[in-house]
């Protein structure tokens, strides 16, 4: 699909899609739950839907209605068998689910190549080091064997989501378990999300220094849960509102535990005005200056940020975007190509990006990298070019957020489809 986006004058009130990252804890453990669970406020992106139809596939029933996902499942019992999981672009499944799906039956994962060919070191070491089954080649991994409870050491600065794949499958093991983070520990907030929603169905885990400690012989336990709005997909709407024009946008938990919640404090810090009244949060068209934006433990939202530095009066300097490259796209080399494309000054070093703010960007022909973040970042930059932007493979949106240009149009984008 592509997508042109014209320069528009937006406004408006929206409310973004729950989070991506809530939900899909939620439907793991909702699945490993012996009972009936219920998840409200619910958006069916390619991702989710790939880790519902893994656990389907299994047993666990699934009933999906238009906002609401209704499991009923066995719990653990169901993945006596040997399965096939598709991924396909979800790294989120794939790490989190390798843990849970390996016991005595072999498990095949497949994906596409780009996320095949992300890190799984960590579980390979893992695996290896109990005497289990870890295979990789370019087109699957295939796992055997139940993990044993004991230490682990886990690197805290390749993805959380190794991290929170064992804390999921460690409560139910015979003995009491321990993760010890090692180096630094980034996307920290992830894990936190982690633990909170496992709190929600009756698992416990404790953190302390550096250590993550689990009780063994734990027993997820069905309920209800409501998922909140997404701080990542909410971002491009925020800078929006800085760049075009007054946006609002309802529902945000200011107590959130999501990293990305940080775009607030970022766009305050670059002189944007935000105002929180009640329910709603209004995200004013303002002035920037660049900033120095340390992204390490919010990857997600270092695309649109390129975009607001971009429009910001002087330098910014995002910093500490090693983790951009293992993305769907090389996320680092993506957002620079993208801003350069649109005629931005930009330069990229191992680890950062430096931009210099214009007040004039340009519109051109884009690739979206097939990268969800990428074709919305351009989405947002066409309302604001001298001329439209044409964005090419448009449909990466698919992957966390479908509605996202159709939403956009009913703030005022002018957008036309091809």
């Amino acid at each position: 699909m592509q997508v042109e986006v014209y320069p528009s004058k937006v406004s408006g009130c929206i409310v973004p899609p729950p989070s991506k990252s809530y939900l899909h804890r939620a439907i793991i453990c909702a699945a490993l739950s012996n009972g009936t669970s219920t998840i409200n406020n619910v958006i069916y992106s390619d991702d989710i839907n790939v880790s519902l139809s893994a656990f389907a596939n299994i047993g666990v029933k699934i009933k999906k209605l238009e906002n609401t996902i209704i499991i009923t499942s066995l719990g653990l019992s169901h993945l006596q068998q040997d399965k096939v999981v598709d991924c396909n672009e979800s790294g989120s499944t794939i790490r989190f689910l390798i843990p849970i799906f390996s016991n005595s039956y072999k498990s095949y994962f497949k994906g596409k190549s780009g996320l095949l060919n992300r890190p799984f070191t960590i579980y390979e070491d893992i695996f290896k080091s109990q005497n289990l089954v870890f295979e990789k080649d370019g087109k699957k991994i295939v796992t055997q064997g139940l993990l044993s409870p004991g230490e682990y050491v886990v690197k805290g600065d390749v993805s959380s989501q190794f991290i929170s794949g064992l804390l999921f499958v460690l409560p139910t093991l015979s003995e009491d378990s321990s993760i010890k983070v090692s180096g630094t520990f980034e996307s920290s907030k992830y894990v936190d999300i982690t633990v909170d929603i496992l709190r929600s169905f009756g698992i416990n885990v404790y953190f302390s220094g550096d250590t993550f400690f689990i009780p063994g012989n734990q027993k997820y336990v069905p309920t209800t849960i409501n998922t909140e709005i997404d701080y990542s997909q909410a971002a491009f709407y925020a800078v929006l509102g800085i760049i075009n024009n007054n946006i609002q946008i309802s529902d945000l938990n200011h107590k959130s535990l999501q990293p990305d919640r940080k775009i607030i404090e970022i766009i305050q810090n670059m002189g944007g005005i935000v105002k929180i009244t009640n329910n709603n949060t209004t995200f004013c068209k303002s002035s920037t200056s660049g900033i120095e934006i340390d992204v390490s433990q919010c990857p997600d939202i270092a695309p649109i940020l390129g975009l607001l530095a971009a429009r910001s009066s002087g330098e910014t300097n995002i910093i500490n975007a090693k983790r951009l490259t293992i993305k769907e796209s090389n996320r680092l080399l993506s957002t620079y190509e993208t801003l350069k494309s649109l005629g931005v000054e930009v330069y990229m070093g191992e680890d950062s990006l430096k931009i210099i703010g214009t007040e004039i960007i340009q519109g051109n022909t884009c690739k979206s990298y097939n990268d969800h973040r990428i074709a919305m970042t351009l989405g947002i930059a066409g309302t604001i070019c001298n001329s439209k932007v044409i964005i090419k493979n448009a449909e990466a949106v698919k992957k966390s957020y479908p509605n996202f240009f159709q939403d956009l149009q009913s703030l005022g984008a002018i957008i036309k489809y091809k």
